[in-house]
């Protein structure tokens, strides 16, 4: 019987994808010891975070590991992605952020942009509270004081989470919550595939005057496992100009408060 943790197991199965280019669920089942149910999981979960592709009876690499020797993550791809749609939401999003604020940031990398923004930019004088390791590290502005959460970090996501991040945000006040997801739909609200990650939104969310969505438009129509919120509960979601009239239409009609970036913003 296989007692490798599953998170260790997908990291194994991700570092064999990359080094042969692909692989079978035959061969992951017979080299991990598990069944080809539990392998067809592991690989689901990979194609989530981004880093495979699945393939008919197996899954291949999404490219070659980095000049640096390191194979990609789950938060190394999302980073690449929409570089230019989240700068427009960071610079859209400071409006929310006032002078003297206690703020939180989540470990999205739409928030990370955010945070970049606020380091280039930042008001006077304000406390971000995160559970982003990635965004401490990325903030050395004097005007910003920094709280990172506690709690067990998530390798793949560049997160830090579970019962003593909950815990200790349950404890805090902020003035706006800065939270992401992986989707969001009408019916399901903003969605994760993962639980901890919701577990961590939520408990911001709970100990926020405001709560406000960094949403880029690819997102907008996509449903992952795990319903994180109503579109409708948040008091705002910032998107950039690609979202489509049509849909921006139909969430306004639903009650949803939607910002959209401007063009100026997205340059």
């Amino acid at each position: 019987m296989n007692t490798l943790p599953p998170a260790l197991r997908r990291e194994q199965i991700l570092q064999r994808i990359q080094r042969d280019g692909g692989v079978s669920v035959a061969d992951l089942a017979r080299d991990h010891g598990v069944s080809a149910v539990t392998v067809h999981r592991d690989l689901e979960e990979l194609v989530r975070d981004g880093l495979v592709q699945r393939v008919h009876g197996g899954a291949r690499s999404l490219g070659a590991p980095s000049a640096s020797g390191t194979l990609p993550t789950a938060w190394t791809q999302r980073v690449a992605q929409a570089g230019d749609a989240k700068a427009a939401i960071a610079t859209a999003a400071m409006r929310h952020v006032e002078q003297g604020a206690t703020i939180f940031l989540d470990a999205s990398s739409s928030a990370l942009a955010l945070a970049r923004r606020l380091a280039d930019d930042p008001p006077n004088e304000i406390t971000l509270v995160t559970n982003s390791p990635a965004i401490a590290f990325e903030i050395q502005h004097d005007a910003i004081h920094v709280v990172v959460c506690p709690g067990e970090l998530d390798q793949h996501m560049r997160m830090l989470a579970g019962r003593w991040t909950v815990e200790f945000l349950a404890e805090l006040n902020f003035a706006v919550a800065f939270v992401s997801a992986a989707g969001v739909t009408l019916e399901q609200g903003l969605t994760t595939a993962r639980r901890p990650l919701a577990d961590v939104v939520n408990a911001a969310r709970a100990s926020a005057e405001r709560s406000v969505g960094l949403i880029d438009s690819t997102k907008f129509g996509r449903a992952s496992l795990l319903s994180i919120a109503p579109a409708r509960e948040l008091d705002a979601i910032v998107t950039d100009p690609a979202l489509d009239p049509e849909i921006a239409r139909a969430y306004r009609a639903a009650g949803v408060r939607l910002e959209i970036a401007t063009t100026e913003e997205s340059t």
